[in-house]
């Protein structure tokens, strides 16, 4: 039990930080996938991470040293997507809300359906700012100049919280 505890603590932690920000940190453990592009490769490549050291990262089908890469993708990873995939949501349920108070509005007061040009074009400029936001996400994290790679023991990593 006790050796299971020591191992536990001694496992190393794949980290992408951009310069000093912590908060930004993304981290991947052992049994994670890792979607990279490796040196002299012009496509990305997933892989079940299983052993994390400071010399090299031991992957299902592959073993890498941190310099072989290149770029990380972080689509599914960064917690920034999430943020930002629900501010996305805003705009377009605000349209959709906008058009239905409209609609009811004119069937309760005309007895026909129709719409204000002025509750269109609002509608229509929150579901372009809508579209527009969604393409707003953290894809890849490549690494050069202050983004960097690093790997640390979950102690260290408890230790920096």
């Amino acid at each position: 039990m006790l050796l299971l505890g020591i191992e536990a603590f001694s496992q190393h932690m794949l980290i992408l930080q951009r310069g000093n920000n912590q908060k930004t940190r993304i981290t991947y453990q052992v049994g994670e996938p890792l979607t990279y592009l490796q040196k002299e490769l012009d496509y990305y490549i997933t892989e079940r991470i299983e052993e994390i050291t400071p010399e090299y990262i031991r992957l299902s089908d592959n073993v890498l040293s941190l310099s072989q890469i290149v770029a990380i993708d972080i689509q599914a990873k960064d917690e920034r997507n999430r943020t930002l995939r629900n501010l996305t949501l805003l705009p377009a349920a605000a349209a959709v809300l906008l058009l239905t108070a409209e609609t009811v509005n004119s069937l309760y007061a005309d007895g026909r359906l129709s719409y204000d040009r002025g509750s269109l074009a609002i509608a229509g400029i929150l579901g372009g700012s809508s579209l527009l936001m969604s393409q707003l996400r953290y894809k890849k994290f490549r690494v050069r100049g202050r983004n960097k790679l690093l790997v640390i023991t979950r102690q260290a990593w408890e230790d920096s919280l």
